[in-house]
């Protein structure tokens, strides 16, 4: 893991843990019961606790996952970076949201999957990556992908309806 790469320099130990995290989403979303019944109390709350779901506890490993993989990303980060900064992944909330709804996860739950979820993060990814070479201004990129949100979003509303 010589200048955090591997493969002979053609791939970073940061993509290598994403895409490690991201098969390990998957299989725990697709191929477990944990997995079933959140998608379960995401489509319907009181009707997932009626067919006996464990909601609390379901909410809760959910919670914690979640918590796993920002901790793991926070990390990824600071050793990209090589320092720590409790500032430094603030403005990635409404990329991470873009990257959500542009893989067509429902913001009110019950649908969504980490297949679509990958396909958005490189959508997202290369679009800020254009941006960014064509020097468009920070605030043009947020008001952009704010767009993109509200696209994506009435996009599934006329779809659900």
């Amino acid at each position: 893991l010589i200048d955090n790469r591997v493969l002979d320099g053609n791939l970073s130990v940061v993509t290598v843990i994403f895409v490690v995290c991201a098969a390990l989403t998957w299989v725990a979303l697709a191929r477990h019961r944990w997995g079933r019944q959140l998608y379960a109390i995401g489509g319907n709350e009181e009707a997932a606790r009626l067919s006996g779901v464990p909601v609390t506890l379901t909410k809760v490993l959910a919670y914690s996952a979640s918590g796993l993989l920002a901790a793991v990303a926070g990390m990824c980060q600071a050793a990209q970076e090589q320092q720590g900064d409790p500032e430094a992944g603030a403005g990635y909330e409404l990329t991470a949201i873009a990257v959500v709804v542009i893989g067509g996860t429902t913001l009110t739950g019950g649908r969504g999957g980490i297949g679509l979820t990958l396909l958005g993060t490189l959508t997202i990814g290369y679009l800020e990556k254009i941006l960014s070479i064509n020097a468009v201004p920070e605030a043009s990129r947020l008001m952009l992908t704010g767009v993109i949100i509200v696209v994506a979003v009435l996009t599934q509303r006329r779809r659900r309806f």
